[in-house]
């Protein structure tokens, strides 16, 4: 009886509650409803170190907050300048931009602005600037770059150049010949330039201009060559396709006057012919460039070159080395008269251009009036290419100290040998090489100088039989 009487009371008191939540549910709803609060936006950067040589690289990082909501995502904006059209929608909150210079100043912009559940925009967008300074470019000559006072029709230019935007950012360079009216484009990779005839190198006074232009449009100063704005240096144009070249130091009754022989052997051999010759003392107007040098050479067909004592270092001879195989493919045939230094050889192989294969003994003293005789093998070697020249006994005019002999390679004949008393094995000093690609005998190597051995008075008659019978006039 007592469980009923309870069970009774809770019934009624549940049904009082909710008729008071009823009766509450029919009153209206007071008070002002808050607006939705636009969200904030903050905004902050990472540089990456590793930049590239045209741009920077900005990463920049963002979020939102949102007092009454939350945040959506975003519309963000970059360029140098932005518009309405210019937003776009993004969820992420991270990204990287490159920083171009595309002007001499350039200013980038980002910015973004949060957006919320109820599609509001931050009115405020996070904003950050970076103001982009180009540098122009620095353009200098090379070391040692100087050009001759006097050049044939060909002249090689050689420069650095710099950027604290980044070497890259030099596009091009443009240069001009004598004078900055009219300028010519080279691309910006470019660090020399070689010029020739058709370009505008031709006979007169000349001088060289260039500077460098970066991505930006930005010119360096221009620099000149000759650098002294009051000189120009000369071109001269070949005469006729022989080119002696002067490569001794001293012209005096004690070296038997070097240039004054050749000199007048070309003018009996060749001015009789109807030919002419160029002469070019490189001791004087030896260009920087070995490009320069090569392209030379090959303005000709037949080169007479005489020097004195040479050392591997001796920038001539590496010079040599280079140009004078060029020459021989291109057709061309060569006298080459020298007297190696005191240790030749000692490193690498610096004879690989030429018909020898190594030297061989030293010799301290060749004595005047000793011979110079040809070798036996000359007229029958090589099937008997040379069996109907006769080449003439030479004897030493002019006492020699310090020379060496030549071991001949396998393609090459040995010419000359010097009488040694009482030597059975005398050594070779004059041989003529083979062109492995003409198969043709094109290159007559001395390892004396030849100038010293005109005793008889007929090294004339050497001369006119390498030039005319041997290399063909």
């Amino acid at each position: 009886m007592r469980e009923t009487i309870t069970n009774t009371h809770l019934t009624f008191t549940v049904i009082i509650l909710i008729s008071v939540l009823l009766s509450a549910c029919k009153d209206d709803i007071s008070g002002t409803k808050n607006e939705n609060q636009p969200p904030n936006t903050s905004l902050f950067i990472e540089t990456d170190d590793t930049l590239n040589s045209t741009s920077s690289i900005q990463t920049f990082y963002w979020d939102g907050q949102d007092a009454d909501g939350f945040i959506t995502g975003f519309y963000y904006a970059f360029g140098n300048t932005i518009t309405e059209n210019d937003w776009v929608w993004t969820t992420e909150r991270k990204m990287t931009f490159p920083l171009k210079i595309s002007g001499q100043d350039t200013t980038y912009i980002f910015k973004v602005k949060a957006v919320d559940n109820e599609g509001s925009e931050d009115p405020t967008p996070a904003t950050q600037s970076f103001p982009i300074k180009n540098s122009p470019p620095q353009i200098g000559w090379q070391i040692n770059n100087n050009i001759p006072d006097t050049t044939f029709t060909v002249a090689s230019f050689a420069w650095t150049v710099s950027d604290l935007d980044g070497d890259m950012t030099v596009v091009l360079f443009e240069y001009a010949i004598d004078d900055t009216a009219n300028w010519l484009e080279i691309a910006g990779s470019k660090r020399t330039l070689t010029l020739r005839e058709t370009d505008g190198i031709t006979e007169g006074d000349h001088a060289f201009f260039i500077r460098a232009v970066d991505v930006a449009g930005s010119k360096s100063s221009i620099i000149r060559m000759p650098e002294d704005p009051a000189k120009f240096w000369y071109v001269k144009n070949p005469a006729g396709r022989y080119l002696l070249i002067d490569d001794f130091g001293v012209e005096s009754s004690t070296t038997a006057f070097p240039d004054a022989y050749y000199k007048s052997m070309l003018d009996k051999i060749l001015l009789n012919q109807g030919e002419k010759y160029s002469t070019w003392n490189i001791e004087e107007q030896f260009p920087a460039s070995n490009t320069q040098f090569k392209e030379t050479l090959l303005l000709f067909d037949r080169i007479v070159w005489y020097t004195d004592l040479i050392g591997e270092s001796d920038p001539h001879f590496i010079a040599a080395q280079i140009a004078i195989p060029e020459f021989r493919n291109k057709g061309g045939k060569i006298i080459f008269s020298v007297q190696f230094n005191k240790g030749f050889g000692s490193q690498g192989s610096p004879l690989e251009f030429s018909p020898v294969e190594a030297l061989g003994d030293p010799f301290n003293v060749i004595i005047s009036n000793s011979l110079y005789y040809p070798d036996t093998t000359f007229n029958t070697a090589a099937d008997g290419i040379f069996s109907n020249i006769e080449l003439p006994e030479l004897k030493v005019s002019t006492f020699i100290v310090g020379l060496n002999a030549l071991i001949p390679k396998t393609t090459s004949i040995p010419m000359y040998r010097y009488d040694v008393a009482n030597n059975d094995d005398d050594p070779i000093f004059i041989l003529i090489g083979k062109n492995d690609n003409s198969q043709e005998y094109d290159f007559v190597f001395a390892g004396t100088p030849m100038h010293f051995l005109n005793g008889n008075d007929n090294l004339d008659d050497l001369f006119e039989i390498i030039l005319t019978d041997i290399f063909g006039l």
